[in-house]
């Protein structure tokens, strides 16, 4: 599995930017390798590298509360997407822009299957898949509840809640995000 650079870059700035912690605890060779190299945002990157530099944030910053990193998630859609995704993201409709948020995940993750599935007035749900071995699934998977319960506000839902469902799809893991708002 690989992720863009993008996605990348804020992880290892928190690594350069706390080295009083233990990272040689969570990273590879490989992965100080990346750490100490010129991350390129439209460059692909083993998406292993950031699950450990993330895992150790969670476990050496967040202190494994999870309620944390969903929050990281809502504020990355400030922070990460440029205006141009924004408009993009921006349909006034919650579903609508789930929906693009599919689209736009498809360009910074790539080897994981991303659909809008199930959707009504006030819900829907996001499958990824495969994600049985996505490293830090976990972690991830708040970081996207938390992005999509910042989306859905953004386009007039409130009170937006993200919970998971596990499934099989083909042998293999998938994750469902059932996002439900007001």
């Amino acid at each position: 599995m690989k992720i863009k650079g993008n996605f990348l870059k804020d992880y290892v700035q928190i690594v350069e930017d706390n080295p009083e912690l233990d990272w040689n605890k969570y990273l590879t060779k490989s992965d100080w390798e990346i750490v100490r190299s010129t991350i390129i945002p439209l460059s692909w990157y083993p998406a292993e590298t950031m699950g450990r530099i993330g895992r150790g944030i969670f476990e050496m910053r967040s202190k494994k509360d999870y309620s944390l990193v969903r929050l990281h998630g809502r504020s990355r859609v400030d922070q990460l997407f440029d205006e141009a995704t924004l408009q993009i993201l921006r349909k006034d409709s919650p579903v609508e822009s789930c929906r693009a948020y599919c689209i736009v995940a498809r360009r910074y993750i790539d080897e994981v299957e991303i659909k809008l599935g199930k959707s009504g007035p006030q819900s829907c749900e996001l499958s990824w898949w495969p994600v049985d071995n996505a490293p830090s699934w976990d972690l991830f998977r708040e970081i996207q509840a938390g992005t999509l319960e910042r989306l859905v506000e953004l386009n007039g839902g409130k009170n937006a809640k993200a919970e998971f469902r596990a499934e099989q799809k083909d042998g293999r893991e998938a994750c469902v995000v059932c996002l439900t708002w007001e």
